[in-house]
């Protein structure tokens, strides 16, 4: 099925059209595609270097057309207009900052969304070898593009959310507590999207890595994670999403399972402790089965980073809780967000 393409930007940071190649390397020409997946999502099988990213990029991504081969990629919004809905949600979805999961959790989610008279938007932003902040500005672009367009969109501009997987909670966790502002980009000059204000109503993070381990870090600072002791432990304390949650901070929807093999529980346990201590509106959702990826499945089938003959009842069931959450919060005048 083909879906409608927005693109966010007139020019697009940091893209200097160059190859991607030189920033690919070094790299196992041995290796198949899974073997350099397994560096990613298998925590046991995690190494200290890019050669899994790298492996992945030439071999996977690339020839498939996932992305780019240079530094040209083109983020942009696919909208599913839910017709008289003032609500709105950008959806982010994960793929550990090197793939987008649109058909896994984007637009799945967004059409789940659309079907209970909510608008949704699927974000595809650029991945690795692009480096932080690019994955950001994309998402910051995009809910700044909304925003400005809200009117053509027929939605309220005061009532869009956004709601990230995995590596896209991180994504969202980072974009909304450290980009309220547009930073200066070398050679890029900001226009009157740049320019409005990029807090959501609130956010959504489901399964999301918001305590940055060192693997997910490098695949936004790159190989210097591993190899820069003093700069490692300084980016993931700058990058440790909880502390920045305040008082009058949006309001915060939270979903994951505890046999989640691939990001700890513990990240939602530590930011629901700082909303709680923060006075910052929340809502938590544990499920005891469902392991990893389950996206806005109505299935029974695990995903990929479940467990086969496991239960996914309550999974089935978050998107619905999620909805009503949202209407119920959207309706409150000490929501915070501002």
């Amino acid at each position: 099925m083909s879906h409608e393409h927005i693109k966010i930007y007139s020019k697009v940071p940091y893209n200097t059209g160059l190859s991607k190649y030189p920033d690919l390397t070094p790299y196992r020409e041995d290796w198949t595609p899974a073997d350099a997946l397994e560096c990613s999502f298998n925590p046991e099988k995690r190494r200290n270097d890019m050669l899994g990213p790298n492996t992945a990029q030439r071999k996977l991504y690339i020839p498939r057309g996932f992305v780019s081969d240079k530094y040209d990629d083109e983020p942009y919004i696919v909208p599913f207009i839910a017709k008289g809905s003032r609500k709105a949600v950008l959806v982010v979805a994960g793929g550990a900052y090197q793939d987008v999961s649109l058909d896994g959790e984007g637009y799945p989610t967004c059409e789940y969304l659309q079907s209970r008279s909510v608008s949704a938007f699927a974000l595809k932003y650029r991945v690795y070898p692009y480096k932080y902040p690019c994955a950001q500005l994309d998402l910051r672009r995009a809910l700044c593009y909304i925003k400005y367009h809200a009117g053509e969109f027929g939605i309220d501009p005061d009532m869009i959310s956004v709601i990230g997987f995995s590596a896209g909670g991180n994504l969202v966790g980072l974009t909304t507590y450290l980009f309220r502002e547009m930073p200066e980009v070398p050679g890029y000059e900001k226009d009157e999207i740049d320019l409005l204000d990029p807090v959501p109503a609130t956010i959504g993070v489901i399964y999301p890595e918001l305590c940055a381990d060192k693997f997910l870090m490098s695949l936004q600072f790159g190989e210097r994670i591993f190899s820069d002791k003093e700069f490692c432990e300084k980016t993931l304390k700058e990058t440790y999403v909880p502390e920045y949650v305040k008082e009058g901070t949006p309001p915060v929807f939270m979903c994951c399972c505890n046999d989640d093999s691939v990001v700890s529980p513990e990240n939602i346990l530590n930011m629901a402790d700082a909303c709680l201590k923060n006075n910052v509106v929340f809502e938590v959702h544990m499920f005891s089965e469902g392991g990893h990826g389950f996206g806005a499945t109505q299935t029974d089938i695990p995903p990929m980073f479940g467990i086969p003959g496991r239960r996914m009842a309550g999974t089935k069931e978050w998107i619905s809780l999620y909805v009503t959450w949202l209407d119920k919060v959207l309706t409150r005048e000490d929501r915070g967000g501002r």
